[in-house]
C-alpha cells in the first residue's frame, strides 16, 4: 500500500491534474481551436443508445399525444383548425407558433383567431424567455423579459416558453436537454411542455417540478412516427372525422409545408440523428421535441445524470489508483511496463464506455466518466514525464535552494 501513498504518487497525481487543467484552459483562450472544441462538444456517447442499441420497434407510440401540422397556414386557417380541434374536447391544446403583431392586411383573420383563442379552454401558446439587452447579458443572471404573442391573442390563454437548449453560436448543436422552469422577471415561468403537462396531468407535472434539476436530459421516444400525426388538410377538411382527438393532448406546430416534406424551418438535430459526422440536415421539428418532453413528463421516464461532484470524485479516485498501479508495475515489472500500461488504459477506457451505454440504456442513468477517461488517457504519459523530467527538475531546484548561502547584514550599534 505504500506505493499508493508515496510522495511520488501524489506528485504524479498533481501533475496529471495540472495537465487536465491545461487541456481545459487552452481551448478557451485560443479562438483557432473553437471549431474543434465545438465539434467534440457536440458528440455524446449516449447518442448511440438511441440509434445503435435501442430497438425502435420495442418503443411504443404515445397515443395520448396528437401532432398537428400547421404548415404555411394563415391565421384564419389556424383559427378554423383550433375550432375544429376543440370541438372534440381534447385535454389540452398547445400551439407552437407566435402571433406577435396584428396584420393590417388580414384583420378578419386576426379577429377570428383572437376570438377562438379567448373562447378555447386549456389552450397554451408559446412564449420566450429572453434578455432586454442581448449583447450585454450575463449568462448566470435570470431572464428579465417574457416575449409573447400580441395581447389580442392572449386573453384567457396560458403560456409556456419554447426555448430549446442549443449553442446560439453553433446552430448545428444537438438538442439533448431541456429546462422545465426558468426564473423570468421575478417569477418562475414553466416551459411549453410543462405547462401542457400541468393541464393534462397535474400530478405528473408536480413530480417534474419536485425533481429540482436545472436541466433534464430528454428521454426521446422518437420522431413523428411515435405519435399520432395529422396534416393541415386532415384538420381543415370538415369531412374528416376528428374523434380521435377526444381527451388527447394536441400539439400544433410547423412540420414542413406538408408532413414528410423536409424543411430547415424550426428543425433541429437530436440524438436520434443517425449521422454523427458530416451531418447536413436536422432531423426533428421543434413541436416534435416538445411532444417528446411532454411524453417524458407524463410517463415519468426520466434520465438521471450523475452529479458533477460524484463524477469529479470518481475521476480523482481512478487517477490515484492508476498512478499507484503504474508505479507498482514500473518498479516490479519494468520490462513489461509499456505493454501493461497500454493494456490497462485501453481496457479501462472500453469498460467505462461500455458501462456508460449499458446504464443509459437499461437503467436510464447517465454516468459521467469524462474526468475518469481523461485521467486514464493522461496518466501513462504524465507518469513517464514525471520520472524522466519533472522529478529530476524539482530535485535540482531544491538542491540549488539548499546550496544558496544566506547573507546576514549586521546593524550598526
Amino acid at each position: 500500500m505504500r506505493t499508493w501513498f508515496s510522495l511520488d504518487t501524489w506528485g504524479i497525481v498533481a501533475a496529471t491534474c495540472a495537465a487536465i487543467a491545461l487541456l481545459y484552459v487552452i481551448p478557451q483562450n485560443f479562438s483557432f481551436l473553437s471549431p474543434f472544441t465545438q465539434a467534440l462538444g457536440d458528440f455524446d456517447l449516449t447518442d448511440m443508445v438511441f440509434t445503435q442499441f435501442r430497438d425502435d420497434n420495442a418503443v411504443a407510440a404515445d397515443t395520448s399525444i396528437v401532432l398537428v401540422n400547421i404548415g404555411d397556414c394563415g391565421r384564419a386557417d389556424i383559427a378554423v383548425m383550433i375550432d375544429r380541434i376543440r370541438s372534440q374536447q381534447p385535454r389540452a391544446i398547445g400551439v407552437d407558433a407566435f402571433f406577435r403583431q396584428p396584420k393590417e392586411e388580414d384583420r378578419a383573420g386576426d379577429s377570428l383567431l383572437a376570438d377562438v383563442c379567448s373562447s378555447t379552454k386549456n389552450l397554451v401558446l408559446v412564449s420566450k424567455v429572453a434578455y432586454r439587452n442581448e449583447e450585454s447579458y450575463d449568462i448566470d443572471q435570470a431572464f428579465d423579459t417574457l416575449e409573447t404573442s400580441h395581447p389580442m391573442f392572449m386573453r384567457g390563454v396560458s403560456t409556456g416558453y419554447a426555448n430549446l437548449i442549443i449553442d446560439q453560436d453553433a446552430a448545428f448543436m444537438t438538442v439533448r436537454t431541456v429546462s422545465l422552469t426558468e426564473e423570468c422577471d421575478g417569477r418562475q415561468e414553466p416551459s411549453f411542455a410543462l405547462r401542457i403537462a400541468e393541464i393534462a396531468n397535474p400530478s405528473a407535472a408536480g413530480l417534474a417540478r419536485s425533481r429540482g434539476t436545472s436541466e433534464e436530459v430528454i428521454n426521446y421516444r422518437g420522431g413523428v412516427d411515435k405519435f399520432y400525426a395529422l396534416d393541415v388538410e386532415d384538420v381543415r377538411d370538415s369531412a374528416v372525422d376528428l374523434s380521435i382527438l377526444h381527451d388527447k393532448i394536441v400539439l400544433m406546430g410547423y412540420m414542413g409545408d406538408r408532413l414528410g416534406q423536409p424543411s430547415f424551418t424550426d428543425n433541429f438535430f437530436t440524438p436520434l440523428n443517425s449521422a454523427y459526422v458530416g451531418r447536413s440536415y436536422p432531423d426533428m421539428y421543434g413541436v416534435v421535441i416538445h411532444a417528446n418532453v411532454v411524453s417524458m413528463i407524463l410517463s415519468g421516464r426520466y434520465i438521471t445524470t450523475m452529479p458533477l461532484w460524484q463524477s469529479l470524485l470518481l475521476g480523482f479516485v481512478v487517477l490515484w489508483f492508476n498512478v499507484g498501479l503504474f508505479t507498482w508495475i514500473f518498479r516490479h515489472a519494468e520490462n513489461w511496463y509499456d505493454t501493461l500500461a497500454l493494456g490497462l488504459q485501453l481496457g479501462q477506457s472500453l469498460l467505462f464506455l461500455y458501462l456508460t451505454i449499458v446504464m443509459y440504456d437499461v437503467a436510464t442513468y447517465k454516468l459521467v466518466f469524462t474526468p475518469a477517461l481523461v485521467a486514464v488517457a493522461l496518466v501513462g504519459t504524465v507518469h513517464d514525464l514525471y520520472h524522466d523530467s519533472i522529478k529530476k527538475l524539482v530535485k535540482a531546484m531544491m538542491s540549488r535552494i539548499r546550496r544558496t548561502p544566506t547573507t546576514f547584514h549586521a546593524e550598526s550599534t
